[in-house]
Order: C-alpha cells, then structure tokens, then sequence
C-alpha cells in the first residue's frame, strides 16, 4: 500500500491543531473537530448560555496551502456523509454582528464565505486587510486565531437569542 505524502500545509495545520492553545478550546468545550478530509476541516463551535444551554454553529474551513494564504471558512451544517455535510442558508435574524459575518455575498459567481477580515474569501474584499490589519490574517497567526473569531461570532448570536428567549 503506498503511503499518503502529506503537505507542508497539512503539516503545519496537524501541528496547530495539537498545539496547547488549540487544546485548551477544545478541553474547555468551546470547539470540537467534526472532521478533517484534507483540505477541509469541519468545526463545532460551543457556547454555553446559561444553566446548561449549549447553544453550537458549525463551520468548514478549506485550508489549501496553510498558513499562507490562510482558510476559507464558510458556515456549515455538519452530517456524517462524505462530504461532512452541507452549507445552510445565511441567517436571516439574529445578533447583528452574527447576521452581517454569515451574509451572504459574493461576485455572483461564487459565495464569499464569512465576511471578516480573516477570511480567505474576505479579506481582499473592500480592501479589509488594510482596513483592519489586527483582524487580518497573515501567516504568523495559528489556526486557533480564527477558531476565536469564531467562538466571538457564535457567543454573540446566543446571548441574543437567550435575550430574546428570556
């Protein structure tokens, strides 16, 4: 049987992946890995609203050539299928933070994934690395970066709701 060569990509990712910052999310239940099918890595973000509320937002991340350029992260539904699920609709109510980050939008060709300035599919847009260079990616930043970003994303979205459910 030969053997998989692995990426200097796929390296790079596996070791953030292990990595104690990284691990420390996961220990603490703020993000799981569904799945990992290179180039893709499959996400759960966790959030606990109040007595045992857990509210979750799944996330995929394309991560050709990691760190540089950095992953395309789009939102997700995650199923046990061999393409680890599908890509929901855009949110049409909630935070205003979580809404605007999960639009959809795009050159009409294609959609561009979350709309922040750490996403691959956003950054070039409206010129947002320069515009917002503490929330742009560069290759010095870890995946555990974006996996922050997105735990701020998903917390938002479940205070709302819980405020709106209370």
């Amino acid at each position: 049987m030969a053997e998989v060569e692995i990426t200097p990509a796929q390296k790079t990712l596996i070791n953030q992946l292990n990595s104690v910052r990284f691990l420390v999310g996961v220990d603490e239940g703020r993000w799981e890995i569904l799945a990992v099918a290179w180039p893709y890595l499959v996400v759960r973000i966790r959030v606990m609203t109040g007595q045992a509320e857990i509210f979750t937002h799944d996330f995929r991340l394309e991560c050709t050539g990691f760190p540089d350029p950095g992953p395309y992260v789009e939102r997700w539904t995650y199923a046990d299928d061999p393409q680890h699920g599908t890509r929901p609709a855009a949110p049409s109510a909630g935070a205003p933070g979580f809404v605007e980050a999960l639009k959809a939008w795009g050159d009409g060709n294609s959609d561009g994934g979350i709309y922040r300035a750490w996403n691959r599919g956003a950054a070039q847009h409206n010129d947002w690395w320069r515009k917002r260079p503490d929330e742009a990616w560069h290759r010095n930043r870890a995946i555990t970066f974006i996996m922050e970003q997105l735990y701020a994303l998903v917390s938002e979205q479940a205070l709302w709701l819980a405020a709106r459910a209370a």
